[in-house]
């Protein structure tokens, strides 16, 4: 289930233009605060819903052949859910974010070095 185009009732101040969303000038501010599927539209996200029902799993980010995808949890509530793409997003950019408090720690995994790995015996 694909669910990157969630409706979302943040929106700019009327009769503002929204202001381009790109990865080169995006803010913290920007991703917080503009409405979820244009954050993901400007930022060329995926949000895929994970098959992954550990309660202990809040999402994750795979990024790899140009792409990023946010994978979400099953069954989540929407406010959570949409805060935890927002981070998750952020946290992918490079962002200055506040850390996350137990129970929602984020761990890094990077498997680049275990591919060159593989290919090089290959």
């Amino acid at each position: 289930m694909i669910i990157s185009d969630a409706t979302d009732s943040r929106q700019s101040n009327p009769g503002q233009a929204e202001p381009a969303i790109t990865r080169a000038t995006v803010t913290t501010g920007q991703i917080m605060n503009l409405p979820l599927g244009q954050v993901l539209t400007g930022l060329g996200i995926r949000v895929i819903e994970s098959s992954i029902t550990d309660a202990n799993f809040y999402g994750g980010v795979h990024i790899g052949n140009g792409r990023t995808t946010i994978l979400t949890s099953p069954g989540r509530d929407k406010f959570v859910t949409d805060c935890m793409i927002r981070y998750l997003v952020a946290e992918s950019l490079g962002l200055d974010v506040t850390l996350l408090p137990k129970p929602f720690e984020v761990e890094f995994t990077d498997f680049t070095d275990r591919i060159a790995e593989k290919v090089a015996r290959a």
